[in-house]
């Protein structure tokens, strides 16, 4: 089925093409609806190879840790010693479709981990409506792509509470011809006082051959509030290169230490060991 995914909440200039993409959905998309009572806590493992749509509401101080895991392999399963481990539809290393929406009572917090290692093409959307006061979000979004593998990604924090705050953090890694399409928006909105909004990029290119697009876009409608945004793009500084080099180490092995450790900043902050420790070993 073809659609429309990953629209941001403000157009830009069209001939950027970063106004959404068109995309053949999986026919079946897995459904998930989660409702957090005040004060609960919960973490959720998930490996997700065609489509999901998850919808969350969390109650008063609640919290929600979705961590979400893209192989891009049928017999690759999600796992979690003492979590929840949910598994999503299974498919094979094509298109995959992930919608995320989550919306936070006073004091609740959701913190959303995604790692893509796999898959052709991978859409992700993660819309979250931070509406009451002093609820926060925080996403850690880390890749590694080659090939011809593309990922387009739409990340929206909403803020609309007092004295919220997002934490939009992406790092990964891009060689051949892979495509990567980061949409980062930190909204502030009217009776948001006092609101914190931050989004960082880190993007290493390994080829000149690949693609890749950083939108970050902070929309603001109140006083008193904060929004940054920065991003780090670009190759192996040369010098780096060649100090390393020569201590003996091959170019080869300097580029996969460099890749390694961009994703590694972000699978360390996973909260469960064991998946942790098995994508850190992947």
């Amino acid at each position: 089925m073809e659609t429309i995914v990953n629209k941001p909440l403000a157009n830009t200039f069209g001939w950027l093409n970063v106004n959404g993409t068109k995309v053949n959905a999986p026919d079946k998309m897995q459904q998930q609806e989660y409702e957090l009572e005040e004060g609960a806590e919960r973490t959720i493992i998930a490996d997700f190879a065609a489509g999901s749509r998850i919808s969350a509401k969390l109650g008063r101080n609640a919290t929600l840790r979705l961590v979400q895991i893209r192989r891009g392999k049928e017999e690759d399963t999600a796992a979690a010693a003492g979590n929840l481990s949910e598994g999503g539809l299974k498919g094979a290393d094509g298109t995959a479709v992930n919608d995320v929406r989550v919306k936070c009572s006073e004091g609740a917090r959701f913190e959303w981990y995604r790692i893509v290692l796999g898959g052709e093409a991978t859409y992700d959307n993660c819309t979250v409506e931070l509406e009451g006061d002093r609820s926060s979000f925080e996403a850690q979004i880390g890749y590694r792509l080659g090939g011809e593998q593309v990922l387009d990604v739409n990340c929206e924090a909403i803020h609309t509470g007092k004295k919220t705050d997002s934490v939009i953090n992406a790092s990964g890694v891009l060689s051949e011809k892979a495509s990567k399409l980061m949409r980062g928006t930190i909204d502030l909105r009217k009776g948001c006082k006092g609101a914190v909004g931050n989004e960082l990029e880190d993007v290493l290119l390994m080829d000149r051959t690949v693609r890749n697009r950083s939108i970050p876009v902070i929309l603001c409608s109140e006083e008193d509030v904060v929004g940054n945004h920065g991003a780090t793009i670009g190759r192996l500084d040369e010098d780096m290169i060649f100090y390393l080099a020569s201590r003996g180490m091959e170019t080869e092995a300097i580029y996969e230490m460099m890749a390694k450790a961009k994703l590694d900043s972000v699978i360390r902050r996973i909260p469960d060991e064991e998946v942790r420790r098995g994508l850190l070993e992947e």
